[in-house]
């Protein structure tokens, strides 16, 4: 089931005091636009959402809610009860659902998830925040721009780097590419 984020993102907003307006000017978003966020009403590009939640002082991991953890302190998320979370539009080519596969909270020290991303899809303007990335290509293709260089990645192969170098990735094929992601620390 795909996380509605809006509410979530509108209640960190709300316990932080901080207005639409604030809020939407520090992200680089027009007020009407984080409205239609915050109702669930459009969903953000990945690149939008992570400014919005680093003005929150959150990290999108925040979004999802934590796994319990078992008799033995090992934490099971099960295929279908892992959090998704669509970003972007297909009409703007942009569109990426992460799947969760490590449980959120400040207690853990990485985040992994499945980046699913359309054909034609991708990330639509480059981040970066502090901490290291690593990523498998389970299948298809990914274009992988790390601040002026361009990687082209297979299905099997693995690339690793520090994330405060501005990144994005495109899949430039018309198959679906899905790539297992892990940050530390979670700053999704």
């Amino acid at each position: 089931m795909p996380v509605k984020v809006g509410v979530r993102l509108k209640h960190t907003r709300m316990l932080m005091g901080m207005s639409l307006k604030e809020v939407a000017s520090k992200a680089g978003v027009t007020e009407g636009y984080l409205s239609k966020v915050e109702n669930d009403v459009s969903q953000p590009s990945f690149a939008t959402l992570h400014r919005i939640v680093q003005v929150l002082g959150i990290n999108i991991s925040a979004l999802f809610a934590s796994a319990e953890k078992g008799e033995s302190n090992v934490y099971v998320v099960r295929k279908d009860e892992r959090g998704i979370l669509p970003t972007g539009h297909r009409r703007t080519g942009n569109r990426v659902t992460l799947e969760m596969l490590v449980p959120s909270g400040p207690e853990f020290l990485l985040q992994a998830s499945i980046h699913v991303i359309a054909p034609k899809g991708g990330s639509d303007e480059k981040i970066s925040h502090k901490g290291q990335e690593f990523g498998f290509v389970l299948e298809g293709r990914l274009k992988l721009l790390v601040e002026d260089s361009a990687h082209v990645l297979e299905t099997g192969d693995s690339f690793y780097f520090d994330s405060e170098l501005g990144h994005r990735y495109v899949n430039d094929t018309d198959v679906t590419t899905r790539v297992l992601w892990v940050n530390t620390p979670p700053t999704f």
